[in-house]
């Protein structure tokens, strides 16, 4: 019968007497056994099954009945929790059964696992229990069990102040425990009390309630209830609430807490009523002088801090010293926190200070050849005296840094602090920890522009230039280009560093050109003074015209030629081969180099030089040779098919060309040409080999570029389409696999026809009776249309951008061989430039071995960060390789590879096709264990065959190492027969994703013996 009734029943049913009167008793009841029948006094009954259809909850609410042990039900709950995921379309139905057993179990430690369980539901799956907080507050109302009382407030604190209807509610019963014995029960009741203090229609007399009663909690005897009260007040005092300067004192008195937490709290509940009532009077008890404002005495008690014994102490004191300075504080404050003098003179009045209270007799104290009478103690306050100093030779590097943007923090408001702060910055340059280096070197790029260096400050910059860190360099290459430098001596040896920093690093080649280009600018006096030593000239006898290929003489003509953008007269003294040299420059390198035309007249010009010989006033752009190119493209459909695929490479070699010759024209250029190659191919004798190739161009574009507008974009997946097309033709028998995947390619692109108002009439049936015949039919459909093969849809002046990613470590292969040690792994860093690459684009790291075995490694967000100078993307990634995997020498190449946009092109499986971008860098790993015994070298020789075992021969000749006789036998003598896998730690499953089948999965070999072109296929 019950069965019956939960069949018919949806979710609601009420069944109603119609003899009975409207106010007659109603009773909802839930169908289970414990509700097996129905009260005689009901009338209008109401019968309620539980919606839900999942087998998992039906399980779950039945076993639950069956429970007896609170063993049993940790056990279930916290199977139920660790399956969460499984039950989330459920979940209001798992919480009404959390619920119920909540209200009728009576036993307290099964209602507080109940609770905890509605917990952790709270806290994946928010706002999903709001609709019962009221009867778990009765709930909470009615216990008596301290336990409960808390497993219940550290839920409430949980939820979101918007799930409180009837606040005051809350806050009493929070208030209610937050005076209980049990520590835990008052620390849950803070964190309520914290929550519901920040509303703002609560009633004004229970926000003073709650902080009267945090301040009473600071006198607690138990320092976690301390921490956690003034930790809950910093809370309200962000909000606004409960701001008052009366409360000064007892947070004072916090601070002489030997708990490191409560002064932390204490320090920022200071740091608050500072920020927020600045010019509120000092209470008189506190203050000597009457007209100090508030401010000010809170930044004198966290210069104290600054001397806290605990590190967290001394950080959060550092930051919050510039943050107040911000906010007001007295400038002869400031300044005695930067005094190094004025800190010497105080710690010798404290030494005296003790010395006295021993030895009270002594009337004057002498120390290190000082005499300070003791009565001289009172003239300046403690506190602030050298404050800042002090945390930048503090021996934590946290405690080092913050007091580095605190300086920035005080530059931004003191200009007259500037010079000074710039010293001291500069010497944190010698600091043992990168970060902290590296943390000066930045704040120094953002406070010394247009700021003079001297030469002992550019000696420390000058040592690390040639730093193995690659963000040292970059971040000191952006200091130089906003300084100037005190002398030419100086500048002269910056030069010839900066010179032997590209020698060294190939990577910072542009980095360093650009900072020369801003060195000159800023320089220009000076460079005029160093021209003889820069650049090989003679007043009256001709020199030996340098090479250009060479960097520092590259270095020289960047300096140089910006220099006479301040400089006129330098102009007038340069030799004829500058000139020469400034015309490749100017169009290799046009951001570099200085229009010479536009800033100088052409009399200016030819009054020492030839202007026909030495500066022609017109240069062939880069500009011109691409509009010449695409206007020779319009001539190609007069020619013979074999010619015209003929004059498609060469247009396709010349734009590559112009591409080389001009980054302004790098996408645009790169772009055509891979498309005349594409008409190349399909023009003329195309086979399945080369149209794979136009298959794989294709989705290159489509991948690579963007920026295109609707019609060019139509165009490139119309050619796509059509070198499918024309692959289906070519073959004689397809697979399952190749039929899907042309009518999901055909259904794709008629959706895009329908968006370019484009319809070609075809016979549907023919689509899935013989789809060789419709691919050939299609694709003459294709060709007759407009804008098929169409050559000047693509202007210099379009918008379309590359997407570029190169490799600054490693740049090239890995030269040495990386060897494991036994037990660990060897990863290899990389440090990868993006250009116009969207963070939300998928890229991955391709790891591929020899025996063609590959596997991908995820790029995340957070190895992400966006430079602020060209707004690119530097990724720091690495990859590691496990030891235990590699039994023999192997190679492995790792190579960066982009996800296509299915918006954009036609993919079958977004998961498993990608373009490389990257050339592919190999390194060589090596296990490092004992050579094979002798017995072993002979069938090594004759079993190893060219595939992963390749690298036998050469890990015998390793073996031969001298080192390698001492080590430790770790290897098994049956591992070297064993097989080889690499592996890497980030993605255990090796997966078996092939770029040379991505686009062959779905042809089979043709049947003729005489064609080498005809391959099988497989995609």
């Amino acid at each position: 019968m019950k069965k019956r009734i939960l069949q018919n029943i949806s979710q609601t049913t009420t069944i109603e007497s119609t003899d009975q009167p409207e106010d007659a008793a109603t009773t909802t009841l839930i169908l289970d056994s414990k509700n097996p029948s129905i009260p005689p006094s009901t009338h209008k009954i109401r019968l309620v099954e539980i919606s839900t259809s999942y087998r998992r909850f039906t399980d779950f609410s039945k076993r639950l009945k069956t429970l007896k042990t609170l063993r049993e039900y940790n056990e279930t709950l916290g199977e139920f929790t660790d399956r969460l995921i499984l039950f989330r379309n459920c979940i209001d139905d798992c919480i009404t059964i959390l619920i119920q057993h909540i209200v009728d179990t009576t036993d307290s430690l099964i209602q507080i696992a109940f609770i905890n369980t509605l917990t952790i539901v709270e806290q994946r799956y928010s706002n999903s229990s709001i609709k019962h907080i009221h009867e778990l507050l009765d709930i909470a109302k009615q216990t008596k069990s301290i336990k409960v009382a808390g497993a219940l407030l550290t839920y409430f604190s949980i939820l979101p102040v918007s799930a409180f209807r009837d606040k005051d509610a809350f806050v009493r019963y929070a208030i209610q425990y937050s005076t209980n014995i049990h520590v835990r029960v008052q620390l849950c009741a803070f964190k309520l009390l914290g929550n519901l203090g920040r509303l703002s229609d609560l009633d004004e007399s229970l926000k003073l309630t709650i902080i009267n009663k945090l301040l009473q909690a600071i006198d607690h005897d138990d320092a976690r209830v301390r921490a956690e009260s003034l930790r809950t007040i910093v809370d309200l005092f962000k909000c606004k609430v409960g701001l008052d300067p009366k409360h000064y004192s007892s947070f004072v008195e916090c601070l002489q807490d030997y708990y490191p937490e409560v002064r932390l709290a204490a320090c920022e509940a200071l740091f608050l009523l500072g920020i927020n009532a600045p010019d509120s009077p000092v209470p008189s008890s506190l203050s000597t002088d009457e007209s100090s404002k508030l401010i000010n005495q809170i930044f004198r008690v966290i210069c104290d801090l600054t001397n806290d014994e605990a590190k967290s102490v001394r950080v959060q004191a550092m930051k919050m010293i510039g943050q107040l300075c911000r906010n007001g504080v007295d400038i002869n404050l400031i300044h005695q926190t930067l005094d190094k003098k004025l800190l010497r003179i105080t710690k010798k009045k404290a030494f005296i200070a003790k010395v006295e209270q021993l030895d009270s007799e002594t009337d004057d104290i002498t120390v290190h050849d000082v005499t300070v009478d003791a009565q001289s103690a009172s003239i300046t306050s403690i506190g602030p005296c050298g404050a800042l100093i002090s945390g930048l030779e503090d021996e934590f590097s946290d405690v080092r840094a913050a007091a580095i943007d605190s300086c920035y923090d005080i530059s931004c408001c003191y200009d007259v602090f500037q010079s000074k702060l710039v010293e001291y910055i500069v010497s944190m340059f010698d600091d043992d920890i990168e970060h902290v280096r590296l943390q000066a070197m930045r704040i120094l790029g953002k406070i010394a522009q247009g700021r003079v260096l001297r030469g002992e400050q550019v000696l420390s910059i000058l040592t690390e230039l040639l730093s193995r860190s690659y963000d040292i360099r970059s971040a000191l290459h952006d200091v130089l280009r906003v300084v100037r430098i005190g002398d030419p001596d100086t500048l002269f040896k910056l030069f010839h560093r900066l010179v032997e920093n590209i020698q060294r690093f190939k990577t910072d080649t542009h980095s360093v050109l650009r900072c020369l280009r801003e060195l000159g600018q800023n320089n220009s006096a000076f460079i005029a003074l160093l021209l003889p030593k820069l650049l090989p000239m003679h007043s009256y006898l001709d020199v030996q015209e340098p090479q250009f290929s060479k960097i520092d003489h590259t270095c020289a003509l960047i300096v140089v030629l910006n220099a006479t953008l301040h400089h006129p007269s330098i102009i007038s003294i340069l030799p004829d081969y500058v000139f020469r040299h400034y015309r490749y420059l100017r169009t290799k390198e046009p951001d570099l180099t200085p229009n010479l035309e536009t800033n100088f007249s052409l009399n200016q010009l030819t009054t020492t030089f030839n202007a026909d010989s030495s500066l022609p006033v017109t240069i062939p752009s880069s500009h011109d040779v691409f509009e010449r190119i695409l206007k020779l493209s319009e001539q190609s459909q007069d020619l013979h098919a074999s010619d015209r695929q003929k004059f498609y490479r060469n247009l396709a070699t010349e734009l590559h060309k112009v591409a080389e010759m001009d980054i302004n024209l790098l996408a645009i250029s790169e772009c055509i040409s891979l498309y005349y190659q594409v008409l190349a191919i399909i023009t003329y004798q195309c086979n399945t080999r080369t149209c794979l190739k136009a298959l794989s161009i294709c989705k290159r574009l489509l991948t690579v570029f963007h920026g295109y507008s609707k019609d060019q974009l139509f165009i490139f997946q119309q050619l796509h389409l059509y070198c499918h097309l024309l692959l289906i033709s070519l073959q004689t028998k397809l697979t399952t696999n190749a039929r899907q995947r042309c009518y999901k390619h055909i259904q794709w692109h008629r959706e895009k026809m329908k968006d370019n108002q484009i319809e070609i009439d075809m016979d549907e049936k023919l689509l899935y009776t013989n789809l060789i015949t419709y691919a050939q039919k299609f694709m003459t459909k294709i060709s007759q249309h407009a804008t098929f093969k169409k050559t000047n849809f693509i202007k210099a002046n379009d918008s379309i951008r590359m997407i570029s990613v190169t490799f600054l470590e490693p740049e090239s292969d890995i030269e040495q061989v990386l060897e494991f040690l036994p037990g660990l792994s060897v990863s290899i860093p990389c440090l990868m430039n993006a250009k116009n690459l969207d963070r939300q684009r998928t890229i991955n790291i391709k790891v591929t071995y020899t025996d063609g075995q590959s596997c991908l490694l995820p790029i995340t967000d957070d190895n992400i960060r966006t430079l602020t100078e060209d707004n690119s993307l530097r990724i720091d990634s690495k990859i590691t390789f496990s030891h235990q995997h590699w039994l023999r020498p192997n190679y492995a190449s790792f190579s960066v590879v982009l996800f296509p946009l299915r918006s954009q092109c036609f993919v079958m499986d977004p998961n498993d096709e990608y373009i490389e971008i990257t050339k592919p860098i190999r390194a060589l790993l090596h296990p490092k264990y004992l050579r094979h015994r002798s017995r072993k070298k002979h069938s090594v020789d004759e079993k190893t065959p060219l595939t992963t075992t390749t690298v036998a021969r050469l890990e015998i000749d390793m073996g031969d190492d001298d080192n390698d006789e001492h080590e430790t036998e770790w290897l098994d003598e049956t591992g070297v027969d064993e097989e080889e896998t690499g592996h890497i730690d980030d993605d255990e499953s090796e997966m078996d994703i092939s770029q040379d089948e991505e686009q062959i999965d779905y042809v089979e070999r043709r049947t003729t013996a005489d064609s080498d072109d005809d391959d099988d296929m497989t995609h």
